[in-house]
């Protein structure tokens, strides 16, 4: 049964006025910037609420972090952890950070990680240039196994930003457990 949000006439306001406030302050970005419409904004919101995992992707400065940091993390109703694995942020300590912004201890074993994830309330866990992970991890097959027993999680939601669509990787099993989802001109609006 598909679950149905219904946005309050409040809500949409709010999200009209800050794209009217982002058309008329553009001095502070540089060139043309793009944010999902709304309709395509709210699917995204319900599948990462309905549990789904998605990999959204797009072109560089197309508006992904921006789209996610101002206002899905504010938008979504379940715990919400953000991670950008941009530079300086050292991969090696990836696995010792998810648990700890989680409220765990970062010494923990994995799978013991994994099974405390599991239990109580609906959670999503966002990696933004995860593009990295695949040119910095040394142990790139065992980063994406750890983060696929994460993915498998029914109340754990894994969204992962990037330039480009996980197929790209060449893992299928861990690309399998995800959604793409595309920020590009045909469902964004330009500012």
């Amino acid at each position: 049964m598909e679950q149905l949000t219904i946005w309050s006439t409040e809500a949409i306001a709010q999200h009209d006025e800050a794209l009217s406030r982002l058309r008329t302050n553009q001095s502070e970005y540089t060139g043309a910037r793009m944010i999902l419409r709304y309709q395509y904004y709210s699917q995204l919101i319900d599948k990462l609420a309905d549990g789904k995992n998605i990999n959204l992707h797009g072109k560089e400065g197309i508006g992904k972090t921006y789209i996610i940091r101002e206002y899905l993390l504010k938008d979504i109703n379940v715990s919400a952890v953000y991670l950008s694995l941009e530079y300086p942020f050292c991969l090696d300590n990836l696995f010792e950070v998810i648990p700890m912004s989680f409220g765990l201890y970062y010494s923990l074993d994995w799978g013991k990680v994994v099974d405390c994830l599991s239990q109580g309330t609906s959670k999503l866990l966002v990696l933004d240039n995860f593009d990295r992970l695949h040119v910095a991890s040394e142990n790139f097959a065992e980063d994406l196994s750890r983060l696929g027993m994460l993915a498998k999680l029914d109340n754990l939601s894994v969204l992962t930003v990037s330039r480009l669509p996980l197929r790209y990787f060449h893992f299928a099993s861990f690309t399998d457990c995800f959604e793409d989802f595309t920020m590009d001109d045909s469902n964004c609006w330009m500012f």
